[in-house]
Parts: C-alpha cells; sequence; structure tokens
C-alpha cells in the first residue's frame, strides 16, 4: 500500500519545463479526409533538422524535436499535394492540404536503390533482386551496409540490429530467420533500417540507442493475404536418396499477422537454424536476464570451416507457427510455438599436437558418430507500448533432448554414449510508467533449468560413467527511477535483488582419481545498487555508471561475503550527419562464472576430466575502446573501425596434467594476468552503374595468456588475422556475379619454443546466367586452402551447377548438381589454446536433386 501511495504521489507531480511536442491532423482541404503517410518535418530557428514524422492512418501526427533541440519551424508535403511550412507557435490543429497536379514528362522513372528520410534508410527491394534470389535473405547480402552471418544474425553497418519488424510489428520476437528465410523477395517492396532505434517509446528522449532495428515493407499484393510457397525435391548420391520439401505460408493483416513453417531435407541443409533466437532484449540493461544453459559434455559433432551443407549427413524435420493479434494501435499479444529433429553423422580424424615444456605429445583419433537433437519450444507475450506506459509480459518454455553415440579409434579406442536433455522455463516481466519527465521501472525476472544428463565410456579392459542431475533457479527484481533535469541532464538510480541457487548431484565410477559421488549447493544472493548519470547535446552523449552489488555466495560449506563493483564512462559525439565516434573506459571486479563452480571431477569426454574452481576470489578487469561508424546511405557509402584494449588480473591459473588415459583440467590458485587488443573493421559501396555493391572486412586479435602443463608455467601468444573482401555486380542484363574471399593467418607463440604460423583461405566465385526471363543458369566454385605444417599444403576445388527453369509465374522447376567433381574429404589446421589440430572430414559427395517449387 506504501509503494502504491508513493507512485501516485510521484507521478501526480507537475514539471514546469515539459518537452517540446507538436500534435495535430492533416486533412484534405477539399473534402476534409484524413492524409495518412504525409510528412513533417521540424527545423530549428537556424534552419537545421530538428526532427520529423509521418501521419497515421485518421491523418493525426505526434512530433517531438529531437534532444537538446526546440523546433522553430514545420514543414508539411505530400505526393499530390501542394507543400506549406508554418511556424510552431502559430501551427493550426488541423492542416488543411490543398490538392496539386503534378506534371510529369514522358521519361523513364527509375525508383532510387536507396534513399533516405530522417533516421531511416530504405532500400528498395526490386533493384537489388537478381533472377536467382529465392529469399529476401539473398537480396539483404547485396545490399550495401547490411550484412548476413554465417548464423542468419543481420548486422548494419558493424552492429546486430536490435529488433525485426514486418509492417512495423514484432511478430517473430528474434526469430527472425523464420521470415528472412522464407519470404520471397517479390513479396517484399522495401526495407527500412530504422538508426538509433528506441523500441519502447516510453523511453524515447530518455534512453537513447546505437543500434538499429530492420524492418519489412510488404508489396501490396502480398497484405492482408495468405501468401507463401510449395517446393520439394528428390535425387540420388552415391550414399542413397535424397528429399527436400518446405511448406510457408503468411497472412500480414493490418490487425494480425501469421507465418507457418513446415521443412524436411536430408541434402545438408539444417532448417531446424531457423528457430534460433538471434536477438535478445537489451533495452532495459538487464545483462543478467541472459542466461546461456551450461554444456558439460563434449559431445557436439566437430565442425569444419566449409559451409555446412558440404559437411552434414542430416535427417531433419521442423515445423513452427506464430501469431500476432493487435489489441489496439499499442497493445499486442503474440505466441509462437516450435518444434525440430535433426538426426547427423559424422566421420572424421585428426592428428593433435599438445606442446609441453620440455616438449610435444602426437596423439591420433578417428571418429563415426551420431547425434540426434530434437527439440520444442513454446512463448506467449503480451505488451503494451505507449508514450506513457510500456508493459511486457513473456512466458517461454525450450524442452531439449539430445542423444550421442560414437567410436573412436586411434591413440585411445572407446565408445562413448550421452543423453544431454535440458528442460527451461521462464518469465520475463518489465514495466514502465511515465510522466513527462519523470520513469519508473519495474522488472521481475525467473528462470528454472533442469539437467537431468549422463555419459558413458566403454573401452577395451574398463568402463566409466558419469551422471549428472542439476535443477537451477536463477531470479532477478529490480526497480529504477529516472529523472530528466532540464533538457540535458538524466538521472537514474536502478535497485533491486538478484538470486541464483543451484543443487548438482554427480556421480562418476570407473575413474580410480575422482570421487565416485558429490552433492553440491551453490547459492548467490544479494542487492545491487546502480546510479547513472547522462549528459547530452544535439551531438555529443556521455553516460557514467556505477553499478555496486553486495553479494553472498556459498558452495557446500564454504561462503563468502563480498562487494562488487563497475564503472563505466562511455561517450558518444556525432561531429556531422554521416560520422558517430565513440569511446568507453570500464574498470571493475567481478566473481566466478558460476558455471566454473562446482566441487566435482566431471567426466568430460572419454579424453577429458574437469575440476571446477572451488573459491570465490574475484577479478579486476579493465578495457578502453573506441570506434568510428560512417554512413552516406544516398551515395550507398558505409564504414566502421573498433579498437579494443583489455586487461584482466585472474586470481586462478588453468592447470592441465596427463594422468594415463586422461587430460586433466583444472585451476591452480595464481594470480594470473591476461591481456589482448581487439581490431575490427569495414567498409561497403554501392556500385549503382553496375547494380552491385564492393566490402571488404578485417579483424585482429592478439592475446598474452599463461597455463600450467604438468606442473609447469607455459606462458603463449595467440594471434589471428582474419580479411575478408567480396563483391556482387550486374555486368549485363542477363548475367551477374559474387565473388568473396576469407583469408586467415593464425599464430602460437610459446615461449622458448618455435613460433607456429599457419595460412588458410578460401574463396567463391558465382556466376549467374539468365539467357530468357524463363531460364537461370548458376555455376558455382569454391577453392579451399590450408597449411597443414611448414612444409605440407592443401588444396581443395568444389564445382556445383543448377538450372532453373520458370513455367508461368507460379511455377519453377529446378536441377541441382553439388559437388561435381566427387572429392571425398577435407583437411585443415586449427590452434586451441597451446595446442594444434590437423583435421581430416568426411564431405558429401556428388548430389543431383530435380525439384519443383509453387507459390501463392
Amino acid at each position: 500500500m506504501k509503494w502504491a501511495v508513493y507512485i501516485v504521489a510521484l507521478f501526480g507531480v507537475t514539471l514546469t519545463a515539459a518537452a517540446q511536442e507538436l500534435t495535430g491532423r492533416v486533412v484534405d482541404a477539399a473534402d476534409g479526409r484524413p492524409l495518412a503517410g504525409a510528412i513533417l518535418l521540424a527545423a530549428d530557428s537556424t534552419g537545421r533538422q530538428a526532427g520529423y514524422t509521418t501521419t497515421a492512418a485518421d491523418g493525426a501526427f505526434r512530433l517531438r524535436p529531437r534532444q537538446g533541440m526546440r523546433a522553430a519551424s514545420v514543414e508539411v508535403s505530400m505526393m499530390g499535394y501542394r507543400p506549406q511550412r508554418h511556424t510552431t507557435a502559430r501551427l493550426p490543429r488541423e492542416i488543411r492540404l490543398e490538392a496539386e497536379a503534378v506534371k510529369i514528362r514522358e521519361v523513364e522513372i527509375r525508383a532510387p536503390r536507396l534513399s533516405l528520410r530522417g533516421d531511416t534508410v530504405s532500400y528498395n527491394v526490386a533493384s537489388f533482386t537478381e533472377v536467382q534470389d529465392r529469399t529476401i535473405a539473398d537480396v539483404l547480402r547485396k545490399m550495401p551496409g547490411i550484412e548476413v552471418e554465417k548464423t542468419g544474425e543481420i548486422r548494419y553497418n558493424g552492429e546486430p540490429i536490435n529488433k525485426f519488424y514486418i509492417e512495423g510489428m514484432d511478430l517473430l520476437d528474434g526469430r527472425y530467420s523464420l521470415a528472412t528465410n522464407n519470404i520471397r523477395p517479390q513479396d517484399v517492396a522495401s526495407v527500412e533500417v530504422l538508426e538509433n532505434h528506441q523500441p519502447i517509446k516510453a523511453l524515447n528522449d530518455i534512453a537513447l540507442s546505437d543500434r538499429a532495428a530492420l524492418n519489412l515493407r510488404l508489396s501490396e499484393h502480398a497484405r492482408s493475404r495468405w501468401t507463401g510457397s510449395l517446393r520439394g525435391a528428390g535425387g540420388w548420391a552415391s550414399d542413397g536418396a535424397l528429399w527436400r520439401g518446405s511448406v510457408f505460408a503468411m497472412r500480414m493483416a493490418a490487425r494480425s499477422q501469421s507465418m507457418l513453417n513446415l521443412k524436411g531435407d536430408n541434402t545438408g541443409q539444417d532448417p531446424t537454424a531457423d528457430l534460433t533466437q538471434l536477438t535478445t532484449d537489451e533495452l532495459l540493461g538487464n545483462d543478467f536476464n541472459r542466461y546461456r544453459s551450461p554444456e558439460w559434455f563434449r559431445t557436439e559433432l566437430t565442425s569444419a570451416p566449409l559451409a555446412q551443407e558440404r559437411t552434414r549427413f542430416n535427417r531433419s524435420v521442423m515445423a513452427s507457427a506464430d501469431h500476432l493479434w493487435k489489441l489496439t494501435d499499442d497493445y499486442q499479444l503474440s505466441g509462437h510455438v516450435g518444434c525440430g529433429y535433426d538426426r547427423l553423422t559424422s566421420d572424421w580424424a585428426a592428428r593433435t599436437l599438445r606442446y609441453l615444456t620440455d616438449g610435444r605429445l602426437e596423439e591420433l583419433a578417428t571418429e563415426q558418430a551420431l547425434l540426434r537433437n530434437r527439440t520444442a519450444s513454446g512463448r506467449l507475450r503480451l505488451q503494451a507500448n505507449t508514450e506513457r506506459l510500456y508493459l511486457r509480459e513473456r512466458l517461454s518454455a525450450d524442452l531439449a533432448w539430445s542423444d550421442f553415440r560414437s567410436a573412436v579409434g586411434g591413440s585411445y579406442p572407446n565408445q562413448q554414449r550421452a543423453s544431454t536433455p535440458s528442460y527451461r522455463v521462464e518469465n520475463d516481466l518489465d514495466c514502465i510508467l511515465r510522466n513527462e519527465r519523470r520513469t519508473l521501472t519495474l522488472s521481475s525476472y525467473v528462470l528454472y533449468l533442469s539437467q537431468p544428463q549422463w555419459l558413458t565410456v566403454e573401452r577395451a579392459e574398463s568402463g566409466q560413467r558419469q551422471e549428472l542431475d542439476i535443477d537451477l533457479v536463477r531470479m532477478n527484481h529490480n526497480a529504477a527511477w529516472a529523472l530528466q533535469a532540464g533538457r540535458r541532464w538524466t538521472l537514474q538510480l536502478k535497485g533491486g535483488i538478484a538470486a541464483l541457487l543451484r543443487r548438482m548431484g554427480s556421480s562418476l565410477t570407473g575413474v580410480e582419481a575422482a570421487a565416485t559421488s558429490v552433492q553440491s549447493r551453490l547459492g548467490q544472493a544479494g542487492g545491487y545498487l546502480q546510479p547513472s548519470v547522462t549528459f547530452r547535446t544535439h551531438q555529443v552523449h556521455l553516460t557514467l555508471d556505477l553499478p555496486l552489488e553486495l553479494r553472498h555466495s556459498w558452495l557446500g560449506t564454504r561462503r563468502s561475503t563480498a562487494l562488487l563493483w563497475e564503472s563505466r564512462a562511455a561517450l558518444r559525439w556525432e561531429p556531422a550527419a554521416r560520422w558517430r565516434l565513440t569511446a568507453a573506459v570500464t574498470l571493475g571486479e567481478s566473481a566466478p562464472d558460476e558455471q566454473q563452480l562446482f566441487t566435482a571431477t566431471l567426466l568430460r569426454d572419454y579424453r577429458t576430466l574437469t575440476r571446477g574452481i572451488t573459491s570465490f576470489d574475484r577479478t579486476l578487469r579493465r578495457s578502453l575502446s573506441a570506434g568510428a561508424n560512417y554512413r552516406n546511405p544516398l551515395s550507398g557509402i558505409f564504414a566502421h573501425a573498433l579498437v579494443m584494449r583489455t586487461w584482466s588480473d585472474m586470481p586462478w591459473l588453468s592447470e592441465r596434467s596427463y594422468a594415463g588415459d586422461y587430460i586433466v583440467d583444472g585451476w591452480l590458485r595464481r594470480t594470473n594476468r591476461t591481456a589482448s587488443w581487439f581490431v575490427a573493421g569495414g567498409a561497403n559501396i554501392n556500385i549503382d552503374a553496375l547494380r552491385g555493391q564492393a566490402g571488404v572486412d578485417v579483424q585482429w586479435q592478439t592475446t598474452r595468456l599463461e597455463s600450467i602443463q604438468q606442473g609447469e608455467p607455459m606462458p603463449y601468444r595467440l594471434a589471428t588475422l582474419t580479411l575478408s573482401p567480396r563483391f556482387n555486380l550486374r555486368l549485363a542484363r542477363w548475367f551477374n556475379t559474387e565473388y568473396r574471399l576469407n583469408y586467415r593467418r593464425s599464430v602460437l607463440g610459446i615461449e622458448q619454443q618455435e613460433r607456429s604460423v599457419q595460412h588458410s583461405f578460401d574463396q567463391q566465385l558465382q556466376l549467374h546466367f539468365a539467357p530468357t526471363r524463363q531460364l537461370v543458369i548458376r555455376l558455382t566454385g569454391e577453392h579451399y586452402y590450408t597449411q597443414l605444417t611448414s612444409t605440407q599444403r592443401k588444396h581443395l576445388v568444389l564445382v556445383d551447377a543448377s538450372l532453373g527453369w520458370k513455367v508461368g509465374e507460379r511455377w519453377e522447376l529446378t536441377l541441382t548438381a553439388t559437388n561435381l567433381l566427387d572429392r571425398d574429404s577435407y583437411t585443415y589446421t586449427l590452434f586451441d589454446g597451446p595446442s594444434s589440430s590437423s583435421y581430416r572430414y568426411a564431405i558429401r559427395p556428388r548430389n543431383l536433386l530435380l525439384g519443383a517449387s509453387w507459390r501463392f
């Protein structure tokens, strides 16, 4: 009751210095009907743009100038109407635009590939689409400033997007591969990038965002009706019959959205990847809520640096359904259900060199493995998003079952079996109340995780079994109060309580050096305060944070109470409209990762035993970073750069020893100072004359580390350089090409030993021919180079071809041949800490597929 009285009193206060806000309606002067989509541009007294907005379906608008600026005039314009200009002092509540005839000469009109309106960059999809593109993801890869990672994650000028919308609504809640890998380019009119996007309306002008959002504007024929596609293919390879099929349907209306997916495949593609969560809510700074489920056993199939469809021997099925109801203009209810099945087999061999202080240890291994992954997920979300109230209640469940089988030969022959189910349920509630310059935020998060898992290893003369039974509860409840003090200052105080409780039961048999049965309980509980101050003008944004946490921790009989802290200062400066410069400094102490805290000795796989950390000693971390971001959308030029320097003073050294058939990994209590440099950058440019783009990404990282090998300290340094140029060009109406190169240089330097340097690269060239409107021919060549030793090198060339024939407007027939040269293996070398491994992987043989697709 006291809280209720306090909240009412807090928001009942009327502030004298309210933010400038312009409201009204735009209508047709002749008949008074509302005009939707009219553009209102605000300017300050010097003529600089101060903000913009567009009218809604009822002609209403609400325009707030940018932080630190005040509008002196407003210009209203719309195609087919005479523009008007008003001072803010005399801005009418109802703006009546008069129709004006638009004179168009008899010339060819071509829509621009890119356009800019305020903070929104718009890409014309038709001008980026080529005849071979099947999904909107294929087109996004060609757009300057936009990158699509192998995981499906979308980045804009080097930064991951924070939201993905379809017609302005968040249907998929971060699982946007369901859309990008299935929606046809012909169903999308434009792709909008909303720069500096703040999805929470109540935080406008309070919490600024550096991230962008992506919005798909659909074509008129794809709105308010069911559209989609039906695809099927069958074929053969030397190892059996091939099949692939999919059904995709969506309906995007003004008051509701629906999307249905069903996919099956045994040709190397992974339909279950569409269910991956690619964005997480970082809007309220709740880092505590992003919890990654632990992986206690090393039972995943190792992967080669090839496209996954080259090495996946699979049978996979995925199904999902998503629906969103728009209850009102600001309230939405959405739901998601999905399930997946992924059966994989692999065949590989490896030669591993483990570097010791007195020499090297060589190991040989071969493995044939089978992995079955089954997943089921569900989510229900209610959201209200207004300028006075933000409410989000999300309940989700993620269930996973994995079964692993392998036969290992070489230095340590054995057979492994593992079952690793994981059951996860979580509830996330956020509420923001705003009254002019004051904001109150309430958040509550609860997670429950259960992992009953086991691993068995069978050798010629012995057997081992590791059983785990883990239950975990994690919670975080907090409140934050923010005040805008004047036009440039924002003060915020956030406080809350957080706790983690974990019960771990471990039973290990067949290993003499480890305890057979251990029951332990880990707990972390405490309260925290996070004061922050923000100063901003039109060009400068400076934030100072000082989080403090008093945490009590226990592991079995061990107890610890500590004050954890972190100070952070971040500066963003926009000296010009196209430039953004950033700098940040961080200093603080952190507790050990909860997933490293356990008292048992765990058998991770047939070769590795791991001992956990049993103390709560803290790590001192320091970092400096600086970045630059340039974008000129109208010219299609985008560039970004980041430099980061980090230091860590940790109270433990990683320790590795060798006992019989086992590698024993653990931690030694000893000061461990590490340091690293990270430099990354990229640039790309639109080549309008050739309807294409070119770009390059570069990344360099070096880290100084130290570990204990067989009781002796081993300082070493790892350094990696990657360089990735690319381009796509249309050289003729009937011919276009795409090229990319990925070069990697890795260096492992161990004190008092010869430095190891490894070079590798892969490149891909695609040629697309369209001699007629119905026929499309695609040729693909891939070249992989790897340096196995200082004197041994390996080349691999792969060639694919496909032919597509369009029958009418809806049907298409395809004939595809992959790995025409019928290569059967790929070899490469990898540095992993103080060791190097040379791998040989089996790759898919020559595949032939005949398919058909129908769109509706």
